[in-house]
């Protein structure tokens, strides 16, 4: 009898610290992707604006390992980049806004609604160029 009020006492505390750590490390992983993707956005943000500024037919090309947990990424309205992923409570996005100059996927066309990026999870080989009067955000 004694074995058992030890194991069950044992069972109560183990349990809810087991949920606990789960929940936590969830939570860690939500939050190290958010960062991650925050981060190549600022990246693609501040090296379009480089390339809006040097002027027509400058251009770099960057290399980003997008997370695990990673869905999409997009170009709503010619003036948002965005990117989608998943997370513990459902689905998240981190949008980047670009006030001076518009941002296209394709050459010699606007994204005045929307653009797919085609970025998938993983290393993905990003070309920012410039165009004279907008800049050019594709996969290579």
């Amino acid at each position: 009898m004694e074995y058992l009020s030890i194991i069950s006492i044992a069972l109560l505390i183990l349990i809810p610290s087991t949920m606990l750590f789960l929940n936590y490390s969830k939570s860690t992983t939500d939050t190290i992707t958010s960062g991650q993707l925050n981060l190549i956005g600022t990246t693609l943000q501040n090296k379009a604006e480089e390339m809006y500024v040097v002027g027509k037919g400058s251009w770099v090309t960057l290399e980003f390992s997008f997370p695990q947990s990673f869905q999409e990424a997009g170009i709503n309205t010619g003036n948002e980049l965005y990117f989608t992923y998943s997370t513990a409570k459902g689905v998240s996005q981190v949008v980047f806004f670009f006030d001076r100059f518009n941002i296209t996927s394709i050459t010699n066309t606007s994204c005045s609604t929307y653009c797919n990026l085609n970025f998938s999870e993983g290393i993905n080989k990003i070309k920012i160029e410039s165009n004279g009067s907008q800049v050019i955000v594709k996969k290579v």
